[in-house]
């Protein structure tokens, strides 16, 4: 009797010392040697389109059986450059099941997924497998704080226009105020631009697109703002550069839209200004996340009689174009059709200079402010 139960105690240590190999092995199995971001690349190097598994949380990246698949589908034909001469690219991607764009740059792998609550990012780099999450009501990064570039030189800002395009191109060229230097600009593009100039590229599909990221320029990027004349300082202050660093004119092939991305409000009582038609504008982060896309929008001619609420998806939705928004209903992330035809007739005309302002801009939020814009 003694004998039966050592023999079945060994049979137990033996059958759970086989099980945790195999497990060990399943592991090992599903789980690439490298790390995500250079897992990343191997993938896209192998030919689109790719699916992949990555982990979700701190705790999926122990255990591959949880991972998410990301599905990378085709590159986008848009260019992408951060402050230090950072090239990057972006990718047409599914994650989870969801639509998403792909951010891939320096040490950077950022998914942003359009959702009802806000643009929700998952990131890795190249330190660990561990993602990291971007909360869609939080948008500076308190407890880490972003290493700057060097200030861009002259020969840093003419090395980072825009190459040469058999397509008319456009290029949003974004300055970071100094004081969103504590915010990671790669998170930046990632939850405000990422998934709007995906959807501009098809709504421009005549032009080559490009998003240019600059900070710590002086006279640029630390301009005082918050006032009723900041749109107007603002223009001077890029005119003013665009002299020095000899900026190319735009013209029918060649197009620049410059934005000032602050912390603050841009003016009493807005998040965004800019100019109908024309070159400059101004965003602030603690708009709502489709505030670049409402101020860009505006700089190639779609306006707020265009906008729309949708009530296709069961829930309603804005298009970019609303003045005034709310809580209560999630974003469209795209232009109405009437606002992408402005702006597909906009950018087809040769360029002028606009005479007339478009200000305040915001857009608002209902529930925090009840009154209405004084001019928008």
């Amino acid at each position: 009797m003694a004998m039966l139960r050592v023999t079945s105690c060994l049979f137990v240590l033996l059958l759970s010392a086989f099980f945790s190999m195999l497990s060990f092995a399943g592991e090992k199995r599903f789980r690439p040697a490298a790390h995500v971001v250079t897992s990343f690349d191997d993938a896209v190097s192998a030919g689109l389109p790719r699916s992949m598994r990555l982990p979700t949380t701190k705790h999926h990246a122990r255990h591959a059986k949880d991972d998410g698949e990301l599905v990378i589908e085709s590159e986008l034909d848009v260019g992408l450059r951060f402050p230090g001469d950072v090239p990057g690219k972006m990718y047409v991607a599914t994650w989870q099941g969801q639509h998403a764009v792909v951010t891939r740059s320096g040490d950077h792998l950022d998914i942003s997924v359009p959702a009802a609550e806000g643009v929700v990012v998952t990131g890795f780099d190249n330190e660990s497998d561990v993602p990291h999450h971007v909360d869609t009501s939080l948008t500076f990064d308190k407890g880490q704080r972003q290493t700057t570039a060097p200030p861009a030189s002259p020969s840093t800002s003419r090395a980072m226009n825009p190459r040469a395009s058999s397509l008319p191109q456009i290029t949003f060229w974004m300055f970071l105020h100094d004081d969103v230097l504590d915010v990671d600009r790669q998170h930046i593009h990632a939850r405000y631009v990422a998934w709007w100039i995906a959807d501009l590229a098809k709504v421009l599909p005549s032009h080559r697109l490009w998003a240019i990221y600059s900070q710590q320029i002086a006279g640029v990027t630390d301009i005082p703002y918050g006032h009723t004349l900041a749109l107007q300082d603002w223009t001077d202050a890029i005119d003013s550069w665009n002299t020095r660093e000899r900026t190319p004119r735009p013209s029918a092939t060649l197009d620049f839209k410059f934005m000032l991305i602050t912390r603050d409000r841009t003016a009493p009582g807005t998040s965004g200004q800019a100019w109908q038609g024309g070159e400059q504008a101004m965003a602030s982060l603690n708009g709502r996340y489709s505030v670049i896309a409402h101020e860009f929008g505006h700089t190639l001619a779609a306006v707020h009689d265009d906008a729309e609420v949708r009530y296709a998806s069961g829930w309603p939705c804005e298009t970019n174009m609303i003045p005034v928004t709310s809580v209560l209903r999630a974003n469209c992330y795209r232009y109405s059709a009437k606002n992408e035809r402005n702006m597909r007739v906009h950018v087809a005309r040769e360029w002028t200079i606009p005479s007339i302002p478009h200000l305040p801009d915001e857009p608002k939020y209902i529930i925090m402010d009840a009154k209405s814009p004084a001019s928008d």
